[in-house]
This record gives C-alpha cells, structure tokens and sequence, in this order.
C-alpha cells in the first residue's frame, strides 16, 4: 500500500467521516483525493487495467458502507487500500468457487429478433458466424452495454474467459468484414 502524507490523509479521513454521517457530496472529493492511488494498488494485485478499474469502481460503489466502518484515527488511504485487497481476494476466491453453467436460454432465444434489428447485411452475416458464447457476450457488450465483470458475473465464467471469448468474436467478425 502507498503511503500518502499527513496533510492529504487528513483530507482523506474528514471526506471518509463527513460521508460516513451522511454529507454524499464528499464523495466526489473522496474520489478525486484517491482514484489514482487506489487504482495503481488495484493495479497491483490483479496485473489487469480494466479489473483494476471495475475494483476502484466497487469501492466507489459501496463507499457509504465502507466509510461508516471506518473508525476516525486510522491511516484512511490506507484503509481504502485495504478494501481494495479485500475486494480483489473476494473476487479470486468467487471465480475459483464459481461452477460451469449453461448460457442463458433467454438470450438464445431473443437471437432472431436481435437479428431482425441489425440493418447491416454484413454484420447480420458476420454474427451467423459466432458460436452461442461469442454471441452472448457481444448481445451483454453492445446491446446491453455490460462490463466484462457483469457479463463473467451473469453467464458464471471467469473475467479472463469472458475477455478471450470478446476477442475471438471481435476476431470473426472483423476477419468476416
């Protein structure tokens, strides 16, 4: 964890208590003193910049919960550093733990009429060349605008596995065009 000086740790700390009583415009300030910080530590543990983004963004996310754990006194940088490990290990011990699962029928099934939308032939062509997974993945990217994180939470497969299935796709239909 990086160490940040007293001065900006203070600011830290006060944005964390006025937010723990309720004050969410703090948030916006929490989140400009420490987005960086936090990132390059997300950056750390999981060695992936969009994972270390949806990480920072998971704090974010549950901030008013975290900082009304937060007991005043304590290094705050730090503390949020410690969410983000915490955060990371949850994520790593849920994909270990994760099983297999079919791909959702729901989307299979609303396959042709995303097809009767599509206006270009070439695209509509391109996609008839992508398996049931590839296609899953790009209906959750482009036609419900997911993060890979939802789209690996949604289908029961792992982050990296839902990025290489992305590529691939990306892969056929740019070789197809």
């Amino acid at each position: 964890m990086k160490a940040v000086d007293k001065g900006l740790d203070g600011q830290i700390e006060k944005c964390m208590i006025d937010v723990s009583q309720g004050n969410t415009e703090s948030i916006a300030t929490l989140f400009e003193l420490t987005y960086k910080g936090l990132y390059r530590v997300a950056f750390r543990y999981c060695r992936h910049a969009m994972t270390a983004e949806d990480l920072v963004a998971e704090i974010f996310a549950n901030i008013e919960y975290i900082a009304g754990h937060y007991k005043a006194g304590r290094r705050a940088f730090n503390y949020l550093c410690k969410a983000i490990k915490n955060k990371y290990l949850n994520m790593i011990r849920g994909e270990k733990r994760r099983p297999l699962a079919p791909l959702n029928e729901d989307i299979l099934a609303t396959k042709q009429n995303i097809d009767d939308k599509v206006t270009s032939i070439a695209l509509k062509e391109g996609l008839k060349l992508l398996d049931e997974e590839e296609y899953c993945v790009i209906y959750y990217k482009f036609y419900l605008d997911m993060t890979f994180r939802e789209i690996a939470k949604k289908t029961d497969k792992s982050l990296g596995s839902v990025e290489r299935t992305y590529k691939r796709a990306i892969a056929k239909l740019k070789d197809y065009t």
